[in-house]
């Protein structure tokens, strides 16, 4: 409560007097004591919107981000060294190398499109890009995601 008057009043001293002079209303109050109330109600109103109106900006970016079991970074043993990374909007991206990433070979970047299913604990990814198959479900599996060959792209 405190922290609230504090920004009002810092708010209502920071307005210029031709801001205030500008209301209707008080224009046509006739006593400067009415004026002077209507005035206060005014600027406690405009700060508590103003106040509002800074917390929503400030929560809603973190609150829109939802964070996902299989967002992070994998090891693919299959193709050992080369990245591997699941994004929370099922964005699935890596590189490829000739069959690994560990030795210097040339790494062939990718991206794929996938769909995660929290309450299934399941991820579909779009391997035809890759000459793979077009939904291909990976399962949670407590510390990576399993496909159905056996492959199990552990989490980092």
């Amino acid at each position: 409560m405190a922290l609230t008057t504090r920004v009002m009043r810092m708010h209502s001293q920071s307005q210029s007097q031709s801001q205030r002079v500008r209301c209707r209303t008080c224009t046509t109050m006739s006593s400067s004591t009415q004026r002077s109330r209507h005035l206060k109600k005014k600027n406690e109103l405009n700060s508590s919107l103003a106040l509002l109106a800074s917390l929503v900006i400030t929560v809603t970016p973190a609150a829109a981000h939802a964070v996902s079991i299989f967002e992070g970074n994998y090891a693919d043993p299959k193709h050992p060294g080369c990245a591997r990374a699941i994004a929370s909007n099922g964005v699935v991206s890596g590189t490829d190398g000739t069959p690994g990433c560990e030795n210097g070979e040339p790494q062939r970047p990718w991206n794929l499109s996938g769909k995660i299913f929290e309450d299934e604990k399941k991820i579909f990814i779009d391997f035809s890009p890759k000459g793979g198959p077009k939904d291909l479900t990976g399962e949670w599996v407590g510390n990576g995601v399993r496909f159905p060959d056996g492959n199990v792209w552990k989490k980092l």
